[in-house]
């Protein structure tokens, strides 16, 4: 987190937070949704207006972070914009190919430790990280080492290599709870 921001939260310590104006889409594109803008009509303008700028979008990266209930957010100095998450908090994107493939967040930060890798019905691909939850850039997928022979691990599972080792891939449960939060809100 940039040290003006923590002078910020200091100085102004009680800045309330906002939530439902800042929106992360499934490819880990940044929108601004204008809620105060008169004549805002949610079915119309829901889905908000890319943020397109390199430093605001930089600025927006380093200071992301989640608190204790999985609630990610922008630390704006001193107020707490929390984050509308239309597929996962992390949007991984594939450095590579083939089986010395890496993972980057969407935010620039490299990925170092992979907990779990699983694949929706749908194909959507969800990586624990060490750094969050996050879910592969559905356009790299392509870029990826996949064994789809789960006897080709000794997990018994289909597997993708990533940084030269082979992951499990077990299948993702909707039955089970996202460690996140897609949509906070207050209260």
């Amino acid at each position: 987190m940039d040290e003006q921001v923590r002078a910020a939260m200091v100085k102004w310590p009680d800045v309330p937070a906002v939530y439902g104006w800042l929106r992360l889409d499934r490819r880990g594109q940044w929108w601004l949704i204008d809620r105060g803008r008169p004549g805002f009509d949610e079915a119309l303008h829901g889905l908000g207006s890319p943020i397109t700028s390199p430093p605001i979008i930089d600025f927006i990266g380093r200071n992301y972070e989640h608190d204790a209930a999985g609630r990610w957010f922008w630390q704006n100095g001193p107020q707490r914009v929390f984050v509308d998450l239309d597929l996962a908090p992390l949007i991984l994107r594939v450095l590579g190919t083939g089986r010395d493939a890496t993972l980057v967040t969407h935010t620039g930060w490299p990925i170092e430790r992979i907990d779990r890798v699983s694949m929706t019905a749908d194909g959507d691909v969800f990586v624990d990280t060490g750094m969050g939850p996050g879910a592969i850039y559905d356009l790299d997928l392509g870029t990826l080492e996949f064994d789809e022979d789960p006897a080709a691990g000794p997990d018994g599972a289909a597997g993708v290599w990533l940084a030269g080792r082979r992951h499990a891939i077990v299948p993702h449960d909707p039955s089970q709870p996202p460690t996140f939060v897609t949509r906070p809100r207050a209260g």
